[in-house]
């Protein structure tokens, strides 16, 4: 069950979500660098509400449609996010991420979702962090 909203809404548009290889980290800094410009002194404020808390995790991914980016798999997709959402956004590498989410074991629930869109402007992710509160 959703509890209180850490971060709602944050979208990233116009850019091909990756799955894997150069174009991921690609993907990763624009989605970094998108998320530090909209959140800009917060970041820290969102850091500090995620901290230690059991999370949920809501995204939609939007894809053009009719081409290989729809056939794309959820959980490749995600893996960037999430990649994003953590300390470092590689164990190889020492590029830094939001590091909103310090342990992906503080996930207690995820919900991938595409969607097809029209136009490559429209392509990228949606996506919300909620404290998940147990029943």
């Amino acid at each position: 069950m959703k509890g209180d909203i850490l971060l709602q809404n944050v979208q990233v548009r116009g850019f091909v979500p990756a799955t894997a290889g150069k174009n991921a980290k690609e993907g990763k800094r624009k989605i970094r660098d998108t998320v530090e410009t909209k959140l800009g002194k917060n970041i820290g404020n969102v850091r500090d509400r995620c901290k230690g808390k059991p999370l949920s995790v809501n995204v939609i991914f939007y894809l053009q449609k009719d081409t290989a980016h729809a056939k794309k798999d959820l959980d490749g997709l995600s893996n960037v996010l999430l990649d994003v959402l953590s300390e470092k956004m590689s164990s190889k590498e020492s590029d830094p991420g939001l590091n909103i989410i310090n342990d992906d074991s503080a996930i207690y629930r995820i919900v991938f979702e595409k969607k097809m869109v029209n136009s490559a402007e429209e392509e990228g992710l949606t996506f919300s962090i909620y404290e998940w509160a147990y029943s």
